[in-house]
């Protein structure tokens, strides 16, 4: 079940999430994309309200802060991706953070096959569980990684607010917007562009972008999610379409173009532009130079 976003700061619409909320709903997940925080007081509110379970993914917002406090410590459940991309990584694999001892452990049975390891020999499996663990490597990784995490969204935060400051006066150009109380840890830069000021597409944009040494991308992940064939075809377990033609929802489901109007607009009018740690201010200048160069190229006269 998909909720909208709120243009402005890509996240979740939590007036939206409320109306897709039914007798059956078990949890929400808020998604902390490209690293600033959802508004995550209203979706508390909600989840005490209908006792949800609220999940936040940080994947992408590594020490992000919402209102003084960390990003994962606000839900029930908070989650990590430690994938090549993200601010600290291990290759692969990921971080589960709950302050819930029963969560916790149920976690901890579902990544390794369901063995309480509690109860000793012989083995008992207690649950359904699958094989998600880490290996001894990949933990070694990642508690190294655990040192410099700090420093790398720190740069990251000094590079993006050098950018912004740099662009801001670009016309047809909307750069990230972090409201009131937030801390944003920019795993990408979000650069909105109102496509009817340019004489050119997105994807023309964004090449010349690319054509200028700039490795920027045109929307994100293309389609929204439930625009993809497993959605739109159904296409479930065994061959079959359960689990959406079975009644766990109380209310009829179509993936359709339109049914998240806000992140379809969004995503047609996006430019995502990298945010490394390492850029200096010269690769920052040649970033805005770049955009400046662009967008006077294209802009309608």
């Amino acid at each position: 079940v998909f909720a909208d976003i709120d243009p402005d700061t890509y996240n979740l619409d939590p007036e939206d999430v409320r109306s897709k909320v039914t007798d059956k709903t078990k949890a929400v997940i808020a998604v902390h994309i490209f690293g600033l925080p959802a508004d995550m007081d209203p979706l508390v509110e909600l989840a005490e309200e209908k006792d949800l379970v609220l999940i936040e993914d940080c994947a992408q917002a590594y020490l992000a802060e919402y209102k003084g406090r960390l990003v994962g410590t606000i839900g029930d459940v908070g989650c990590f991706s430690l994938q090549q991309s993200k601010h600290m990584f291990t290759g692969d694999g990921g971080i589960t953070v709950t302050d819930d001892d029963e969560l916790a452990r149920k976690a901890r049975l579902f990544m390794d096959k369901g063995w309480d390891r509690s109860l000793g020999l012989p083995r008992a499996y207690v649950m359904l569980g699958f094989n998600y663990r880490m290996t001894e490597l990949q933990g070694a990784v990642a508690r190294a990684q655990l040192k410099k995490v700090r420093w790398v969204v720190e740069r990251r935060r000094r590079v993006a607010e050098s950018l912004t400051r740099k662009i801001s006066g670009i016309e047809g150009l909307t750069p990230p917007k972090v409201p009131k109380g937030c801390k944003h840890s920019y795993w990408l830069y979000p650069l909105k562009i109102e496509l009817s000021m340019f004489d050119a597409p997105l994807d023309d944009i964004v090449k010349a972008l690319q054509a200028e040494g700039i490795p920027a991308g045109a929307g994100y992940i293309g389609k929204p999610i439930y625009l993809a064939p497993l959605f739109t075809e159904k296409r479930g377990y065994g061959g079959t379409k359960c689990p959406w033609i079975c009644p766990l929802y109380g209310r009829e489901i179509g993936y359709r173009e339109g049914l998240c109007p806000q992140a379809e607009k969004t995503i047609s009018q996006l430019i995502t532009l990298p945010c490394n740690e390492y850029f200096t201010e010269e690769d920052v200048e040649d970033i805005a130079e770049a955009l400046e160069k662009v967008t006077s190229y294209y802009r309608r006269r």
